[in-house]
């Protein structure tokens, strides 16, 4: 896989590090811009990534496929009506959001180096599963206001199918699993936690 799409791992990377740029440098364009670059990492992983190995006899693959297609969906349902905003702002959310992007991005492949791993069996950018939904998580703890419970699933499910991953020598995730299941709790409680005081402000 790593050989058949190179060198655009490299691009992925790129895109994935102005994501967390535009998520600093709050402007107009920046969600839609972000928004659309989550929906083409799930694209690309539903259909260049899980497609193909479910054709080749991993016949999991398919439900993968659907899982992805439904993120990337909802995603844009979410892009155009608006409910994904992204801003740092110095919180422990935010900064744990940092954190794991950081880890998805940089120290992923890293350790993966560490343990052994060289290329083209190297896992290094968001055109693979488990780094894309580690950035995901990252960045969506970066949001500014409740983000619509539905997007956090994939995410939050991925982490808790680290597990099996770890299982199978994808030692990386061990991290993945603490991160992504940690980081939808804290999303949840952040969300009912300015809602709730969203309807304070209106009942005040």
């Amino acid at each position: 896989y790593n050989e058949a799409i190179w060198p655009f791992q490299f691009v992925a990377l790129a895109l994935s590090f102005l994501g967390v740029y535009l998520a600093f440098s709050k402007s107009k364009t920046s969600d839609r811009v972000i928004v659309g670059l989550m929906i083409f990492f799930y694209l690309w992983n539903a259909l260049l990534f899980w497609l193909p190995a479910a054709r080749e006899g991993f016949t999991a693959g398919y439900v993968f496929v659907a899982i992805f297609l439904f993120e990337a969906a909802y995603l844009l349902y979410a892009g155009i009506n608006e409910k994904l905003s992204f801003r740092f702002k110095s919180s422990v959310t935010a900064i744990i959001g940092v954190v794991v992007i950081a880890y998805g991005l940089v120290i992923y492949p890293i350790v993966g180096l560490l343990i052994g791993r060289q290329y083209p069996a190297l896992i290094f950018s968001p055109f693979f599963p488990c780094p894309l939904n580690i950035w995901v998580m990252g960045m969506f703890l970066l949001t500014e206001k409740p983000l619509p419970r539905c997007l956090i699933i994939v995410p939050f499910v991925w982490g808790l199918l680290g597990f099996f991953m770890v299982a199978i020598g994808l030692y990386e995730d061990i991290v993945l699993i603490l991160m992504n299941i940690l980081g939808a709790i804290l999303i949840w409680s952040r969300d009912l936690r300015m809602l709730r005081e969203e309807k304070q402000g209106k009942s005040a």
